[in-house]
């Protein structure tokens, strides 16, 4: 026989326990109805669009010219919105660093390249894998060899420049200017496997050439460097101590070459170059050169980098912009 106290404590249990079913019969109900009901759907997110990843590649940092075309890069990247990676080989000609960049910004995976190219025709290889992967590419400053594009299977790549020759012929035809005697000119170029050193060298030659009173006594390398430019001038005016023109077909090798005559006190040495750096119009102030040429590095740069935004957003783009050049002398300073 159940005990008083057995009794009330199965009691309270029972009661408890009908208290709990209740609360999951009604638990289970809502659950159903809950069920039935359609699911709310999440409130809308917008996903703000990543922007495209551009590959800036440039010979080098070194030179001035560079830094400039850079600022124009980055003012153009800045007004579209983009994100801009700026590489550049530690000097103009070391091709292989140039490939060894675009190969690795490959892999961490951009949109397009602007390309400033320190070989015309080396380069082309890595560029194809890259339009191949469906990278967009510009060409900048030195023109990639169009045959040799062509005989890879490429379509011409869109391209921002100048009229290089234009710009030779301009400079050495202020040279030749109230020539009026037998005169002895050097041409000094930057590396000849580059497209934009051929044709400054090849400007600078028509205008020498025009002038009958002045031979050409050597056109050498310096492959755009001041030491290279320095041991040039310093070997020809050795074999020709007469000479009195100097055509370069950048500011760095007039600087290099300018050096020269400053040491050795030749003032009767009139020198040009190209690319209107800043320490090549002080020169020009100074009297250690006599010209340069604009080439308008900032604004080639800003073009270069809207075209490849024109590209990525499927606009049609011209297959050459040139930028106008510019000649420099202490007129326009």
């Amino acid at each position: 026989m159940l005990t008083a106290e057995l009794r009330q404590s199965i009691c309270g249990w029972y009661s408890m326990l009908k208290q709990m079913i209740s609360v999951s019969i009604i638990f289970c109900a809502l659950v159903i109805a809950g069920c039935n009901e359609a699911p709310t759907p999440p409130s809308p997110t917008t996903e703000k669009a990543k922007p495209f990843r551009v590959l800036l590649v440039m010979k080098s940092l070194v030179n001035p010219f560079y830094i400039e075309l850079q600022r124009g890069a980055e003012l153009a990247a800045a007004e579209s919105g983009i994100e801009l990676i700026v590489k550049s080989g530690t000097n103009e000609t070391l091709v292989p660093q140039q490939i060894d960049i675009i190969e690795q910004q490959l892999k961490l995976g951009v949109d397009a390249i602007v390309i400033a190219p320190a070989d015309s025709v080396r380069i082309i290889p890595v560029l194809k894998q890259a339009i191949q992967s469906g990278i967009s590419v510009v060409n900048i400053d030195n023109r990639i060899d169009q045959d040799a594009l062509a005989r890879s299977g490429l379509e011409p790549i869109p391209f921002v420049s100048v009229d290089n020759h234009q710009g030779g012929y301009l400079a050495a035809e202020y040279l030749s200017r109230g020539v009026e005697q037998a005169a002895s000119a050097l041409i000094i170029e930057g590396p000849r496997a580059a497209e934009n050193a051929r044709q400054r060298r090849d400007g600078a030659r028509q205008a020498f050439d025009e002038a009958e009173q002045i031979t050409v006594v050597a056109s050498e390398q310096a492959n755009w460097h001041l030491d290279q430019a320095y041991a040039v001038i310093k070997r020809v005016h050795a074999l020709h101590p007469d000479l009195s023109l100097v055509f370069c077909a950048n500011d760095m090798m007039a600087l290099g070459a300018a050096l020269y005559l400053q040491e050795n006190n030749l003032q009767q040495i009139k020198i040009a170059g190209y690319d209107n750096v800043p320490d090549a119009r002080s020169a020009i102030e100074q009297g250690l050169m006599v010209a340069t040429i604009d080439q308008q590095a900032f604004q080639q740069g800003y073009v270069g980098v809207q075209t490849v935004v024109s590209l990525l957003n499927k606009q049609k783009v011209k297959d050459s912009v040139l930028v106008d050049v510019k000649l420099i002398t202490t007129t326009e300073l």
